[in-house]
């Protein structure tokens, strides 16, 4: 059903954090513990098996009631303390199954502070770095949603079991044009984001890499 895909709905309490750091390490953790925990859920199984044919993700912004109601109503997973940072994983379903408390959720629209800028990102013992392509002005939920997007595709490589098992460790920056055009498509990648381009960039664009870490 093109027009009802599979969404996996991401969820960040409004005001929460400022910064697009923080955000982006906290989705990519939520996002893989959730699939970790409902992967084998025979009441999950099935959407989330469709929805990795095409894994799109949305981030929405909840005020303080609506945070709390979604704790108490949802099945999710979550990286961060709840009562501070934090972002909520909810695992996928069609667009069409969101339900009223999701449906009333605005997509995440404020500005975060921009992550760190490191001319040539080099991976690190313990973390995974996400690359963002600094070509690009993405809003923070569809930046968010990317980095998500990259922490699932790592956490499937048999390799990193041991840090998506620890907790998805990582730090986001911002490289130079040039360091990210000399990335892309290395063989030392752990992931590598192609947007399908129905928001923001167009078909194609990579938009986040991974580094492995070190």
């Amino acid at each position: 059903m093109p027009d009802d895909p599979y969404r996996m709905f991401l969820v960040v309490r409004r005001g929460a954090f400022g910064d697009l750091e923080t955000g982006g390490v906290l989705a990519g953790a939520a996002a893989v513990a959730c699939l970790r925990r409902f992967a084998g859920d025979p009441e999950h199984a099935e959407a989330i098996a469709a929805w990795r044919e095409r894994p799109g993700k949305v981030t929405l912004r909840a005020r303080g009631g609506q945070w709390d109601e979604l704790l108490r109503s949802e099945p999710l997973e979550l990286a961060g303390d709840p009562d501070g940072a934090c972002v909520v994983a909810l695992p996928p379903r069609r667009r069409s199954a969101r339900g009223a408390l999701l449906t009333k959720l605005q997509a995440l629209s404020s500005e975060l502070e921009p992550a760190p800028a490191e001319d040539a990102p080099r991976a690190v013992p313990g973390r995974l770095t996400y690359v963002l392509n600094p070509a690009l002005e993405m809003s923070s939920g569809k930046t968010l949603a990317q980095i998500a997007h990259a922490a699932t595709t790592a956490a499937a490589r048999p390799q990193l079991e041991g840090w998506a098992a620890a907790g998805c460790p990582a730090r986001v920056v911002v490289p130079s044009a040039r360091s990210f055009s000399a990335l892309c498509g290395s063989g030392d990648l752990a992931a590598e984001v192609e947007d399908a381009g129905l928001t923001e960039v167009p078909p194609g664009t990579v938009t986040v890499l991974a580094l492995a870490p070190a």
